[in-house]
């Protein structure tokens, strides 16, 4: 590769990767990147045999010698938009990536030990289990509901800013043990987990080479065992403020509860339950998922799976509205300020997400 010192300028007819990247071979024909100035990625070895080529050659030069070198060929648009996303991940000398992880520890280590269970867990019986066990969740739930309402308004009025900070911290540890339960399956079937990494909105996150999931009932698998986790997170939860009452206890049930209230089986945001459905189904992930609903209610979808699809997201779609306007309207008749501090803390959620996009923005 070109040094990255004759020119630091981003130029996307002359594209530079970044000298000293580390790469690691994986399985399946991967390939895993790091590098102090972008995030780590998982890409194919024939997109980083591609990075290889780009030493600040024209872009119709590095056109003509990609049959040879890799064996493919590809438009001049198809090669230019190649260039961008590359560019946008910061892999290119002068390029910034707007939004980062950073790596904090290899999580090979303890995926490996994890793995084996995998052959107890991804089976019939254990579904029916976990099953029973988000019915169990919600019956004490239900038991205790006036409770938990009173507490979450007495904490709202006592705690408010604290409430707005745990409310934050302690989804973190249960989200990265939902993202391990995604990566195990992953190193189930013989793929890597090279890093567990934190992102810009101080989330965690595990990079996981998911090219080993290909057959349909692997990829429900990876993509239902993060809720799985969830589930019996959550149970263990409520059995504790079932016995307990401590405001510490509270907060970590409460955004556990709110996420299986509303956001558990949302439509929006990429979820990891449109992605099921969608597996199960056969059918593509809508990218814009409230203009498929729109558009399938006002022409039926043709095939049978389609429409059931459509279905499933219209009755999930109905449930989420009908849900939270039943939160919403608890609160409001009771402590009003709950719903002020979650106004507030997903305002400050979306700024922590932003920061990094309104820096650079800034720094132009």
């Amino acid at each position: 590769m070109a040094s990255e010192g004759f020119n630091s300028t981003y130029d996307p007819q002359r594209p530079v990767c970044r000298t000293g990247i580390e790469a690691q071979p994986l399985a399946n024909g991967m390939v895993y990147i790091s590098h102090p100035e972008f995030s780590s990625l998982i890409i194919n070895k024939e997109s980083w045999g591609f990075l290889q080529l780009c030493t600040g050659l024209e872009i119709e030069a590095l056109n003509e010698i990609i049959p040879e070198r890799l064996g493919f060929r590809l438009t001049i648009d198809q090669l230019r938009s190649s260039i961008s996303n590359f560019a946008s991940r910061g892999l290119f000398v002068g390029s910034t990536e707007v939004s980062r992880h950073y790596r904090l520890f290899d999580a090979s280590w303890l995926t490996a030990r994890l793995a084996p269970l995998m052959r107890w867990i991804k089976t019939r019986w254990f579904a029916a289990v976990t099953l029973l066990a988000f019915v169990a969740s919600l019956v004490l739930l239900s038991l205790n509901w006036h409770r938990f309402v009173d507490e979450v308004g007495n904490a709202a009025l006592a705690h408010p800013i604290a409430s707005i900070l745990l409310y934050y911290l302690t989804f973190i540890p249960v989200a990265l043990l939902h993202e391990f339960g995604h990566a195990t399956v992953v190193r189930h079937h013989g793929g890597e987990v090279p890093e567990v990494v934190i992102r810009s909105n101080a989330h965690f996150a595990v990079l996981s080479n998911t090219s080993v999931l290909r057959e349909r009932e692997a990829m429900i698998w990876y993509l239902s065992m993060g809720t799985v986790v969830d589930v019996w997170v959550w149970l263990v939860l409520l059995i504790a403020f079932h016995f307990f009452s401590h405001y510490l206890l509270l907060m970590f049930v409460l955004p556990q509860t709110i996420y299986f209230l509303i956001y558990s089986y949302s439509i929006f945001n990429n979820s990891d339950y449109l992605k099921v459905v969608a597996s199960w189904l056969g059918q593509p992930v809508p990218s814009r998922p409230w203009n498929f609903v729109r558009d399938g209610w006002r022409q039926r979808p043709e095939s049978d799976n389609a429409r059931k699809l459509l279905n499933i997201m219209t009755v999930s779609l109905a449930i989420k509205i009908i849900i939270t306007t039943l939160l919403i309207w608890t609160f409001a008749t009771g402590v009003y300020r709950v719903l002020v501090l979650y106004a507030i803390y997903k305002f400050l959620v979306y700024l922590i997400g932003k920061w990094p996009e309104f820096a650079q923005r800034m720094r132009r």
